[in-house]
Order: structure tokens, then C-alpha cells, then sequence
């Protein structure tokens, strides 16, 4: 699974003449090598296009034999990778990074200075690893993943839980107490698991499951840290098949996604309106972000936008200053740019931004009412009077 650690290294990557290519295509296995070939062919047509219409020039011959090397590459080991393909190259180094992707992406091809993190970034923040723990007075099962991947974690249970034939000549109440007092250090155990793993970063979202009442008392002996974590409760019994689990899990972060996007984009209307800790509309983002102020962002999935962006201090905006000059550095060395979505949504992940993007209809909607996009800010730019 990508991480937000791979993303921050494929950042780095860059081209000075401009001739990184950033490919997704989307993998089915019920898809031919022919039909490859015409979609590599068509995305080689459509990158060459977009990188006429922004610089002026045409593609370098070269890309011809990178776009091969690429087809080739996809025939021998589409099977390695997930539901899509990320590939990052150029045709001086070849092909520099792949990644597998765990959800469908549309396929593009883009060409520019800078990779198209775009499509990844949404990944990461919205697939975040999860973990669900199935929790009962004397077992525990711990599960990790990623949107419809789950795998195993562990297995915990408490062998030394007497039974209701240990009671011997014990008083009815001092052998429930007894029975509690192993059932809270089970408990204490499988809590100190969960923090440990979530030290280590093994997990950034938890599920508890199991019987109601079980589950309540459990989750009063999680640490705070772990706590905080905790976005839902599932009904499961510990023997539950993992295709079960993994439903259930789904249809908790599913909702618990819905919300939180929900939750910004009223955040955004709220401030923006305000005129406090938030923008809204693409010329306020855009000068928002380079200012450094955005804390969260969120997009339309949909949203597009031609712009310009600055070859010099790599400023984007909607429109060219005065005298085609960039509008912070007053520099002439812009380049059209087709859409510079993909590019804003890649300087807010290496501003270290929080990123949203919105595919659900009733909230693009909303935020279609904000121009469909906004932002949370980490501060306020003091307007200067006159």
C-alpha cells in the first residue's frame, strides 16, 4: 500500500527540461495486451497534445521508446500490482518508480518538471490504515488493512479466565470479583497492544467489535491516544470469517469518511464566510497556498481550471499579472498550464496539507456552491489598511 512516506519520495523526483511522465492506468484482467497498447497509444497522443498546448514544443522522439519499454513493462507484470498502476519516468533514466494502487484511477498521462501526485495523494488520504480488534472477556483478534485489503494481525486470550467450575468453596461474590480482576488485565493486555501498534503507526483509524457491553468496557481502558482513534462499533462474533470483518470495517469507514468530509466543507463555509480561518473559491486557495496557510484542503473531484504557473518560483495562478508576468514574482517565465489542479493538490501534500476530494454528489454539490474548492488555514494574514 502506498504510504504518505513513498509519496513524499516521489515528490522529490523532478526533470529540468520537463520531461517526467506521470502515467496511471487503471488494470483488469480481463483485458488484452492489444487493448494495452491502444490506451498507451492514446495516452501517449494526449500527453503530447497537453505538453504542445503548455510549452510549445513536442514531445522528444525519445518518448516513443519510453512509452515501448513502458508497454512491455505492463505486459510482463501487471499481474504484480493491485487494481492500477502508478509509473513515473522519463527517457533519459527510464522507468524511476512504480506503484500498485488499491482502488480503481483513471488513466492519464502527464508531462511536466514535477510528478502528478494527484491521483495518489487522494489514496492516501482517504484509504488511511485501519485496524479492527473483536474483542471478548477472554480473547481478542486483531485485524489491519487498507480499503478491501485485511490481513491477521494477532490473537490474543487469556487461558487463566476460571470457569464456572473453578468456584469450589469461594464466596459467589469474591469469585465474580476474581473472574473481573482477569478480565481487566485481559483487557489491559489487548490495550497496551493497540498502543504499542499505534506507536509504530501500524494503524491511523480503530474499530471495536464484539458484544455491546463487552466492547463499552474494553474501550474505557484504551489510552487516550488510542481512544482518539476509535471512529466506530461493529457487532462480531470473535469467529467471524474475515470477508464479514472486512464488510463491516468497510461500511464503518465509508461513513466515517462521509462525515468527516461533510464536517470540512461546512468548516470551510463557516470561516470563509467569516472571514476567518477559511477560503473558498480557486483564486483565494491558490493565494492561500502560497502564502503556506493551508492546513486542510478540499476539492471537487471534477474540478479543472486552466492557469498559469510561475518557471521560477513555481507560483500557480488562474491568470497572468500585468505584462503576462507572474502575479508574486512578477516573473515572465510562466507556462500555460491546461489544468493546474494536479498541480495545486501536489503543493498542498508537500506543504504538508491535509487533502480532501469530494466524489460524493450531494456534497459536490455544496461545495460546487463555494466554487468546489476550498480551505481550512493554519492562520489569519492581517488585511493592510490603505
Amino acid at each position: 500500500m502506498i504510504t504518505r512516506t513513498d509519496l513524499e519520495a516521489i515528490s522529490r523526483l523532478d526533470h529540468p527540461e520537463g520531461h517526467l511522465l506521470s502515467l496511471y492506468l487503471p488494470l483488469f484482467k480481463d483485458k488484452s495486451d492489444t487493448d494495452y497498447n491502444i490506451e498507451l497509444k492514446n495516452l501517449l497522443r494526449s500527453a503530447n497534445q497537453r505538453f504542445q498546448h503548455e510549452s510549445g514544443n513536442e514531445l522528444p522522439d525519445a518518448f516513443s521508446e519510453l512509452f515501448e519499454d513502458i508497454r512491455v513493462y505492463i505486459r510482463d507484470n501487471a499481474g504484480k500490482y493491485g487494481r492500477g498502476i502508478a509509473l513515473f519516468a522519463s527517457p533519459d533514466d527510464g522507468i524511476v518508480e512504480t506503484r500498485s494502487t488499491p482502488d480503481i484511477i483513471e488513466s492519464s498521462a502527464i508531462v511536466d518538471a514535477r510528478p502528478n501526485l494527484a491521483p495518489l495523494i487522494r489514496l492516501v488520504e482517504d484509504f488511511d490504515p485501519y485496524c479492527i480488534c473483536i474483542i471478548s472477556r477472554d480473547q481478542a483478534r486483531i485485524l489491519t488493512g487498507y480499503l478491501d485489503h485485511l490481513d491477521e494481525h494477532s490473537q490474543l486470550e487469556d487461558d487463566e479466565v476460571p470457569g464456572q467450575h473453578d468456584q469450589g468453596g469461594w464466596s459467589q461474590a469474591r469469585f465474580e470479583r476474581h473472574i473481573e480482576d482477569h478480565v481487566h488485565r485481559h483487557f489491559k493486555r489487548v490495550a497496551e497492544k493497540l498502543f504499542q501498534m499505534l506507536e509504530n503507526k501500524e494503524y491511523t483509524h480503530l474499530i471495536l467489535a464484539g458484544p455491546e457491553e463487552v466492547v463499552s468496557g474494553f474501550e474505557s481502558t484504551l489510552h487516550q491516544y488510542v481512544q482518539d482513534r476509535v471512529i466506530g462499533h461493529v457487532r462480531l462474533l470473535m469467529e467471524a470469517n474475515i470477508n464479514d470483518v472486512r464488510d463491516n470495517a468497510r461500511d464503518v469507514l465509508a461513513d466515517y469518511i462521509r462525515k468527516r468530509k461533510l464536517t470540512l466543507i461546512e468548516q470551510v463555509e463557516s470561516e470563509s464566510k467569516a472571514n476567518d480561518l477559511g477560503v473558498h473559491g480557486l483564486t483565494e486557495t491558490l493565494e492561500a497556498l502560497q502564502r503556506g496557510q493551508v492546513q486542510s484542503l478540499v476539492v471537487d473531484s471534477d474540478v479543472r481550471s486552466s492557469g498559469i504557473v510561475c518557471k521560477e518560483c513555481g507560483a500557480m495562478s488562474v491568470a497572468p499579472g500585468e505584462g503576462n508576468t507572474c502575479v508574486f514574482c512578477q516573473s515572465d517565465e510562466i507556462r500555460d498550464m491546461d489544468n493546474i489542479i494536479p498541480g495545486l493538490i501536489t503543493t498542498a501534500f508537500q506543504q504538508g496539507s491535509a487533502i480532501s476530494v469530494i466524489d460524493n454528489d450531494e456534497q459536490k454539490e455544496h461545495l460546487g456552491r463555494l466554487g468546489g474548492i476550498g480551505a481550512i488555514l493554519r492562520f489569519r494574514v492581517e488585511q493592510q489598511s490603505a
